[in-house]
C-alpha cells in the first residue's frame, strides 16, 4: 500500500475477500451486488475489518480466521414490510457469547453503506485515497473526502507470489487434474463424441472432489482432418474422436478454490505417426529448455524467443509459427498485476521465486500432427520445477 501511495484497500472480490479472510461464501455469483467487504487500513494493519451481510455472520464464525472484528448488515431475508430492528442480528447467532458475537451486535447495520462508512471511520479512513478492487463498488458509495483508486493490482501484486500453503493446494489441484484425465481417456472406445469425451472428464473431475464449470473444463476445440486453425471449444462440438486423433487435454477447474490448469495430448488409442512424434519429441526439448530457463528475474518475451529457437533447432518445419505463452496461477489464470506500482504495463512481467507459472506449447497443425503441452511449473532460484508427474511425452494406446 505504501508503494501505491494507498491509505487502505477495500477488496470485495470472492477471491480477494478469501485470500484475505479464508471465508467462502455459498450462493453468491460474482455479479451479484457485493454482500461482503474486506477493510485493511495502512494505518492499522494488525485490524481489519469485515463487513458481510448478516446471514453469513454464523459463516464466519464458525470458520478459523485472523479478522475479528465483525460488521453485519441487514440484508436481503429480511422483511421489508416491517421496520428494521436492532434485534434481527439474534436470527444468525447461535446460543452463546464471544468478543466477535458482541462486536458484531453493537455494530449491526440497516444496511452494507452505513456499515462501510463506519467501519472507514473507525479505520481513520474517512480521508486519504483508498483503493477499491471494484473501483464501482466504491463509486457508489459516494464516499465524500476520499479518493478511490483502483486497488486490483495491488491485491494481485500479493497473489502472485504463493505461500507453502499455497503451494501444497496447487499441487493437490494438479494433481487432481493429472488424475482426472488419466480416468477420462480409459472411457474411450470406438465411437466416443467429443461431448462424450468432456463429459466423462467433468464427471471424473467431481468424482475426485473437484469443481467445473459451464460450458466445459476442456478448453481446445478439435479440427478434424488437416484443418490446422486454432479454435476454443463452445460445448457444441460432438464428433467422433476417431483411432490415432491427438486430443488436447487442457483443462480448467479448482479444489478448494485454487485453479488447476493444463495436461498434454493424447494420441486416441494409437502411437504418433512419424510427423506427430517430431512434433511431440520437439515440444519435449523445448519443455525442457524452458524449465531450466524459469528462474527470477527470466521475462517473458525471452522464455517465448527460446522457445521458438528450439523448436526451430528441433526441426520443426514452422517453428514461427509454434505457440508459447504464460500467465499466473492461483486463486484464478491471472494471478498477475496488470499494472506495477510506478504505473508502467506489465505485460512483459518478469519470473519471481514463488510464483505458479503455467507454461502452454502449441504446435499447430492437422488431427494427427499438431501437439500440445501444458505443465504447470513452480519458479524456484535453480529453475522451473513441474507439478505434473508424467512427463512431457504423449499419452498413447488406452
Amino acid at each position: 500500500m505504501e508503494a501505491r501511495g494507498l491509505d487502505g484497500i477495500v477488496a470485495t472480490s470472492a477471491q480477494n475477500v478469501f485470500y484475505l479472510t479464508g471465508f467462502n461464501a455459498i450462493a453468491h455469483k460474482s455479479d451479484e451486488p457485493r454482500p461482503y467487504a474486506v477493510i485493511l487500513s495502512r494505518h492499522a494493519s494488525a485490524h481489519p475489518v469485515m463487513v458481510l451481510a448478516d446471514y453469513y455472520l454464523a459463516t464466519v464464525l464458525a470458520q478459523p480466521g485472523w479478522v475479528e472484528d465483525l460488521r453485519p448488515f441487514r440484508a436481503v431475508m429480511m422483511p421489508l414490510d416491517l421496520p428494521p430492528s436492532r434485534g434481527d442480528i439474534d436470527r444468525f447467532i447461535s446460543r452463546g457469547s464471544s468478543d466477535s458475537v458482541e462486536n458484531a451486535r453493537k455494530h449491526y447495520a440497516f444496511d452494507m453503506g452505513t456499515a462501510l462508512h463506519g467501519a472507514l471511520k473507525d479505520l481513520g479512513l474517512e480521508r486519504g485515497r483508498v483503493a477499491f478492487d471494484d473501483p464501482g463498488f466504491g463509486m457508489r458509495l459516494a464516499l465524500d473526502g476520499i479518493e478511490i483508486a483502483d486497488g486490483y493490482d495491488a491485491l494481485m501484486y500479493a497473489r502472485a507470489v504463493k505461500t507453502e500453503t499455497e503451494l501444497r493446494l496447487l499441487e493437490r489441484a494438479t494433481q487432481l487434474n493429472e488424475a482426472a484425465i488419466d480416468r477420462t481417456i480409459g472411457t474411450w472406445e470406438k465411437g466416443c463424441t467429443w461431448r462424450e469425451l468432456s463429459g466423462a472428464y467433468a464427471r471424473a473431475a467431481v468424482d475426485l472432489g473437484g469443481f467445473v464449470r459451464d460450458p466445459g473444463a476442456m478448453v481446445w476445440s478439435h479440427p478434424q482432418g488437416a484443418e490446422a486453425t486454432i479454435t476454443l471449444q463452445t460445448g457444441h462440438e460432438d464428433g467422433d474422436i476417431g483411432r490415432g486423433t491427438h486430443v488436447m487435454f487442457d483443462c480448467h477447474g479448482t479444489l478448494d478454490l485454487y485453479c488447476w490448469d493444463g495436461g498434454k495430448t493424447w494420441v486416441a488409442g494409437d502411437e504418433p505417426t512419424a510427423s506427430g512424434k517430431r512434433n511431440a519429441d520437439a515440444t519435449a526439448k523445448v519443455a525442457e529448455a524452458l524449465l531450466e530457463a524459469m528462474r527470477p528475474g527470466a521475462r517473458v518475451s525471452a522464455l517465448q524467443a527460446l522457445a521458438r529457437a528450439v523448436y526451430r533447432k528441433a526441426g520443426v518445419p514452422d517453428s514461427a509459427g509454434a505457440i508459447s505463452f504464460f500467465h499466473g496461477l492461483g486463486l484464478s489464470h491471472m494471478d498477475l498485476e496488470q499494472r506495477t506500482a510506478d504505473g508502467k504495463a506489465n505485460g512483459d512481467w518478469a519470473l519471481e521465486k514463488g510464483m505458479v507459472v503455467p507454461l502452454h506449447l502449441l504446435v499447430p497443425g492437422g488431427e494427427r500432427e499438431r501437439y500440445w503441452l501444458e505443465e504447470v511449473v513452480e519458479v524456484t532460484g535453480s529453475g522451473g520445477r513441474a507439478l505434473f508427474s508424467w512427463g512431457f511425452g504423449p499419452l498413447t494406446a488406452r
